[in-house]
């Protein structure tokens, strides 16, 4: 009874398995929420975690793009310039997971987006970056990497926003002018006491 019980114990176990298909690569952007702002006529990004935990594979980063509206700004993806890294997570002598911050004046990380100087603050821009990796049964490291060794290709996405922030010197011009009113009703103050008295 305990070799049944066993078996069909193990049986489970393999079927459960085969049906939970492939282990994919995943990635995060950085900041995590994938939000970022910046004024018109500036350049936001991402940075990004990929990992992947799969069994005899290597992930190779191929390219990224924006999916969302490019009305407001343009995208540079940062993967195909021909100063990018080359970036592979995989098993040993790989790492597992790599974590590359955004850096504009290196052109590290995924990319960025120039925003149009005309864009009204306030304006939010909601897309996906979309990264698009090859696999390979060989380490793309290795200098006997033979290119038939490539297994599939995908893309992993993750959602962005982009906020459109008001220009520094309009928040100090408006923080000039909200102080000048604050002052301007402490002295009234004083003055309205006085009138109110001499009634």
């Amino acid at each position: 009874m305990k070799r049944i019980v066993s078996t069909i114990v193990l049986a489970a176990a393999f079927d459960a398995l085969a049906c939970a298909g492939p282990v994919l690569p995943t990635i995060q952007t950085l900041p995590a929420s994938g939000d970022v702002a910046g004024p018109p006529g500036t350049a936001v990004g991402w940075g990004f975690t990929l990992s992947y935990l799969g069994p005899a594979d290597w992930v190779v980063l191929n390219d990224s793009n924006f999916t969302g509206s490019t009305v407001f700004g343009s995208y540079l993806d940062y993967l195909t310039l021909p100063t990018a890294p080359f970036y592979v997570v995989g098993p040993a002598p790989e790492s597992a997971s790599i974590t590359q911050p955004w850096d504009l004046s290196a052109t590290l990380g995924l990319g960025e987006f120039d925003i149009n100087s005309t864009v009204p603050p306030g304006t939010v821009i909601p897309g996906d970056i979309a990264v698009d990796y090859s696999l390979f049964s060989q380490d793309p490291n290795d200098p006997a990497f033979d290119a038939g060794s490539f297994v599939s290709a995908g893309t992993l996405d993750a959602p962005v926003e982009i906020m459109v922030a008001p220009e520094p010197g309009s928040m100090l011009f408006i923080g000039m002018a909200l102080l000048s009113f604050v002052l301007a009703i402490r002295r009234r103050g004083p003055l309205l006491t006085k009138i109110n008295d001499q009634n």
